[in-house]
């Protein structure tokens, strides 16, 4: 499962105004590709149309500007199966218990459960 939460565009400390794309501390192009179950290609034909640049001593692209990688991220997302994405959801004691009650079916679907809990839950599951 791909945690689509986890994408970061980080600044670099090795060229002076580029950034370039982590995720989960994995950076390298044929890791992230693994990981997002893209091809390389494809994921390289993202990289370099959105103007990445490689750095063969680092195996990883650069980017010029913030809004260029988080470009690249979109169209990453947009290229993976619904099946393999993923996020995290937060969720209290409390919301997990309502979700747990209603999974078993003890009568906690819809009567007696508090409704700004249950919109609370809604939220962060439509988020």
């Amino acid at each position: 499962m791909f945690d689509t939460m986890h994408f970061i565009v980080r600044s670099s400390g090795r060229h002076e105004g580029k950034c370039y794309i982590d995720y989960r501390g994995l950076y390298k192009i044929a890791d992230i590709s693994a990981e997002a179950k893209i091809g390389v290609p494809l994921l390289t034909e993202i990289y370099e149309q959105n103007g990445g640049t490689f750095d063969a001593s680092m195996e990883v692209y650069y980017f010029e500007s913030s809004e260029a990688a988080n470009a690249v991220v979109a169209q990453v997302l947009q290229k993976m199966k619904a099946a393999s994405k993923g996020r995290t959801i937060l969720l209290t004691e409390q919301e997990i218990s309502c979700i747990r009650r209603a999974l078993i079916g003890d009568g906690a679907t819809l009567i007696g459960i508090n409704a700004k809990l249950k919109d609370s839950i809604l939220k962060k599951l439509n988020g």
